[in-house]
């Protein structure tokens, strides 16, 4: 099975899974944290719908390189389907929270720019879940928590982040 997304060039949900899996697993023996950032585009299907796929893959492929731009080297930034990204930052200390809302900032900010596809300025927001937790955690539980709160930001029908502590 293949581990990359084909479009972006990122790992995909199988790669990330075994790399949680490896940081919760690294985190439980140094005593650190982990988080998880579930990022999805705001008003992706606008996009889809009035420019086409090729447009939406375009747009897809323009987030990725934005995200890929903010991460570190040691990070693991992937794109689990649709216009769905997330964010794996391991080998945190107490300051964990503040690190995933930096890379949060950061994420948010790359999307004040608007995507330029086929001659069209498309502006898109992005909604980020984040989780902190600890190698006592387990990956479906993070994920699970990324998720809610990537989703509590979406019900406020603005960009931004919301963080769940396990």
């Amino acid at each position: 099975m293949a581990h990359h997304d084909a479009l972006t060039g990122l790992p995909n949900r199988s790669l990330l899974s075994d790399r949680l899996h490896v940081a919760l697993a690294q985190a439980q023996r140094r005593d650190t944290r982990l988080a998880l950032l579930f990022m999805d585009l705001d008003s992706f299907k606008l996009i889809n719908d009035s420019l086409g796929h090729k447009a939406g893959d375009k747009v897809l492929w323009q987030a990725a390189q934005r995200l890929s731009g903010i991460v570190r080297q040691s990070d693991t930034l992937a794109r689990i389907g649709g216009d769905e990204f997330v964010l794996l930052i391991s080998d945190l200390d107490d300051k964990a929270e503040d690190v995933a809302r930096t890379v949060a900032n950061k994420c948010l900010e790359a999307f004040n720019v608007p995507f330029l596809v086929s001659g069209t300025a498309c502006q898109l927001g992005i909604s980020i879940g984040i989780a902190i937790g600890d190698g006592y955690s387990s990956a479906d539980s993070l994920l699970q928590a990324a998720d809610q709160a990537m989703y509590r930001v979406k019900k406020t029908g603005s960009s931004g982040s919301a963080t769940i502590c396990l």
